[in-house]
């Protein structure tokens, strides 16, 4: 889908390049102008239409011209409307309605004189009525076209570029990884979301809210006509701020087990909400990549019993050094307590996991989350231990990253299919639970808080020292485990050569859904003999991304041979195998092949075990310089032109692989092929 609206937007740029650069110089004049400039988008325009410079459509250098040209005449009006009209403009419309538009220019203006000219070009709200403001107040214009000129050069070329750059980005992207992509993008929206929560509305308004919501319950009870708002009433006269506070926590662990009880009766009546676990998880599984599994299990490690109970351990230690007695006892009794509990519950409900087979005995069983239950009450108790040693001010970050935290090893498990949505939810409910009446009852003992630096350094020092090498001990393990496994099927090599392979894929899926270039090989056998195979054959096999192999990207002249290919996905698959070929004769054009595993196996051939089959896709790759610094690379059409029939032959002749059989269409050919000691009739 994105492919297809990139081409049709690529194509109308390409046929009306004029109007692209037109529009850009309207958009650069109008967002200098008054008025007009609060409310249109011109930067965001220009971004975009410069993004098309990376498809070819458009070249950089015109669009810098237009927006340059745009902008020096947008802020010109401004400044000669100003200059006409000079403090009688004050008193028309728009302006006498609205004069504080004209008022915060001024200010910006007398604060920054002529400079301000400048710097009014990359602000908002200023960028405007600047210009007017200087010429009102009878600026020369020799001096006010000199900051203009140098605003609007820089300005042009700063928002070009950027639009340049993110077309190219979007390239990348569009190719490798838009899965990977959305994923961190929700890793990142969720960060934010939390943290900003925390810091600009909880923190912040809490307590105003809690006293307000206090003051309305003590104007319900002011009747006493009921034993409710009697008691209400004498309870609500008898609190001090500190009472409130204990209040709204009673009230917090109140909903915190209301709805983990919710959840779970949800979940044993079959409402609505189990349709919600199968509709999360199959979004969840829908956005799975190789790349993202990786981040993803890395979080997932993150609260792994090895890491969260090395974290006990030192944290206790440091407590006990500390003579923290208190802090070290309900410290153990949070851990310790959410540990014990919640295999209790698993099972007693009884509910399986999304993704069978993934662990035995009670672990076998998914409600609540262990993940989410232990690490909601560890780094909770953390945050609230270390909360309680800093200034209010601090405390924001520290309850967001806890927060933080949590969010990301809960939602790893939803990615991973190792719990159900409302798996982790009754998790950190519960966990949340747990952690609030173990603060009210630390807090009731009025212990003196923990040297909060001191924890803190604790803490990041021993995850800095044992989450990699768990990472390291565990990652083979935990991807093994947490990849889907696919329904591997076996075919025969005879069923195969008569027509089985069009059981195989037949073109490329990508993330979008969909279907791409067509598979024109299918491979049967290892991988090391066809890699042997191109390799003897002059191809560039496997060139693997490293930091210099990357910087070779900067540099539109580098070889071919030095330039990794970016891999493509196939339903969510990297490709097991990358193969490059220089054309001679042709600078910066090369093939690319794609190979695929799949889930077919085959038997029947000189070899007793099942030998998988591939399939694989070839490509014309044309390498082109990205304003004189950037190589990047587009493909041409090659399935149903000249140039893809040259492509199959040069593959078959350059490889040393005989077809055993070729299935010719008028779009393109498939070629099954096979190692030679694979094929019958055996010697």
């Amino acid at each position: 889908m994105l492919d297809a609206v990139v081409t049709e937007v690529t194509r109308l740029a390409a046929q009306h390049a004029l109007v692209a650069y037109f529009l850009v110089g309207v958009a650069a004049m109008a967002e200098a102008l008054p008025i007009v400039g609060t409310l249109m988008p011109g930067s965001m325009l220009i971004v975009g239409i410069s993004a098309l410079v990376s498809t070819g459509a458009l070249a950089s250098a015109p669009l810098i011209l237009a927006a340059l040209f745009g902008a020096i005449t947008g802020d010109g009006i401004s400044f000669w409307l100003g200059h006409h009209y000079g403090a009688r403009l004050a008193g028309y419309w728009p302006f006498s309605r609205y004069p504080r538009w004209l008022a915060r220019a001024e200010v910006f203006f007398q604060r920054h004189g002529g400079k301000g000219v400048f710097l009014a070009r990359f602000i908002q709200g200023p960028r405007a009525f600047v210009p007017l403001t200087a010429g009102m107040s009878g600026m020369s214009p020799g001096r006010f076209y000199v900051f203009n000129v140098a605003s609007a050069v820089l300005w042009a070329a700063t928002h070009v570029l950027a639009g340049v750059a993110l077309g190219a980005s979007l390239q990348v992207i569009a190719q490798v990884a838009i899965r990977l992509v959305l994923m961190l993008g929700l890793l990142l929206l969720l960060s934010w979301l939390v943290v900003w929560t925390t810091r600009r509305v909880l923190l912040p308004h809490g307590v105003t809210w809690l006293k307000a919501g206090s003051r309305r319950l003590a104007e319900w009870c002011r009747p006493r006509s009921t034993l409710l708002q009697r008691c209400s009433y004498r309870l609500m006269n008898s609190l001090s701020g500190e009472g409130l506070m204990l209040v709204a926590a009673i009230a917090m662990l109140l909903g915190c087990l209301w709805m983990f009880t919710a959840l779970l009766d949800n979940l044993m009546a079959g409402d609505p909400l189990v349709s919600a676990n199968q509709a999360v998880f199959h979004a969840m599984q829908a956005l799975r990549t190789h790349w993202s599994d990786t981040v993803m299990l890395a979080i997932t490690e993150l609260g792994d019993g090895f890491v969260t109970t090395s974290l006990t351990i030192a944290v206790t230690a440091w407590l006990l050094l500390r003579r923290a007695w208190h802090g070290a006892l309900y410290w153990l009794a949070a851990v310790g307590g959410a540990a014990l509990f919640t295999p209790v519950i698993k099972a007693m409900v009884h509910w399986p996991r999304p993704t069978a087979g993934l662990y035995s005995g009670w672990e076998a069983f998914s409600f609540p989350s262990g993940h989410a239950t232990i690490n909601t009450v560890l780094y909770g108790f953390l945050a609230y231990l270390v909360a309680r040693g800093l200034p209010v001010r601090q405390r924001g970050w520290v309850i967001g990253a806890a927060m933080m935290t949590v969010m990301w090893i809960a939602l790893s498990r939803l990615y991973l299919g190792a719990h159900w949505l409302a798996d982790v939810l009754a998790g950190m409910a519960v966990g949340s639970a747990w952690v609030i009446l173990l603060a009210i009852s630390h807090q009731r003992r009025h212990a003196p808080p923990a040297e909060a630096r001191g924890l803190l350094a604790v803490v990041l020092l021993t995850l800095a020292l044992v989450w990699p090498y768990h990472l390291h001990q565990n990652l083979a393990t935990d991807r093994a485990r947490y990849t889907p496994q696919p329904d591997i099927q076996q075919m025969t090599w005879s069923s195969w050569s008569k027509g089985g392979y069009q059981q195989l894929p037949q073109r490329r899926i990508d993330l979008g859904g969909d279907r791409e270039e067509p598979m024109v090989m299918q491979w049967a056998g290892g991988l090391d003999a066809l890699r042997r195979r191109l390799g003897d054959a002059g191809w560039q096999v496997d060139t693997p991304w490293t930091a210099m192999s990357a910087l070779h990207w900067l540099n539109p002249a580098s070889p071919d041979e030095a330039l990794p290919a970016l891999p493509r996905l196939d339903v969510g698959r990297p490709p097991s195998l990358i193969a490059t070929y220089a054309m001679p004769g042709r600078a910066r054009r090369r093939l690319v092949l794609y190979v695929w595993p799949t889930d077919f196996t085959l038997t029947g051939t000189c070899r007793p075990s099942p030998q998988p089959l591939w399939v694989a896709s070839l490509r014309w790759q044309q390498r082109d310089g990205l304003l004189g610094v950037v190589a990047l690379e587009r493909d041409i059409p090659s399935s149903r032109d000249a140039s893809g029939v040259l492509a199959r032959r040069l593959l078959r002749q350059s490889a040393g692989l005989s077809a055993h059989r070729v299935i010719s269409s008028e779009a393109t050919a498939l070629w099954l092929t096979a190692a030679q000691d694979l094929a019958p009739p055996c010697k």
